[in-house]
């Protein structure tokens, strides 16, 4: 015995495949939009691996950092190292957008530095004051 309920069913199937193909066309042009139009502002800090030598004859230490703009005007930096979390060495620069600097460091060390030697370079964007930082450890010779 078949009762009919007095609903008509209906196939949702096609308005579904409508309804998905739209939402992804739609997210599509959102990302597109997102990616071609709108530029990430940011700075990097880097050191250069190949850069840095162990402890040389004299106690010092030399390695290599830089810093990329692109921040779409020009900015000011400050930069500070630090050797075991002692500051040693502050610069300040002013790097215009794309703009690219690099600086050989020389750190002399102290007698009563402890093994290992951490060396951190901080870099403060002066003007929305975001703080990048890279760093290294070496063993001392003794």
């Amino acid at each position: 015995m078949y009762m009919d309920s007095g609903c008509e069913s209906t196939d949702l199937g096609p308005m579904l495949k409508i309804a998905a193909i739209v939402a992804i066309t739609i997210a599509i042009v959102i990302a597109g939009y997102m990616f071609i139009f709108t530029e990430k502002q940011h700075s990097s800090l880097y050191i250069i691996p190949e850069s840095y030598l162990d402890q040389t004859p004299d106690n010092t230490i030399f390695f290599t950092y830089g810093v990329i703009c692109s921040e779409k005007e020009a900015t000011d930096y400050e930069i500070q190292i630090f050797l075991n979390d002692v500051l040693v060495a502050t610069d300040q620069i002013r790097l215009s957008n794309n703009e690219r600097y690099e600086k050989n460091e020389r750190l002399e060390l102290t007698e009563n530095v402890s093994s290992p030697v951490q060396i951190e370079v901080f870099l403060t964007n002066k003007e929305n004051m975001n703080i990048e930082s890279v760093h290294f450890r070496i063993e001392l010779s003794t």
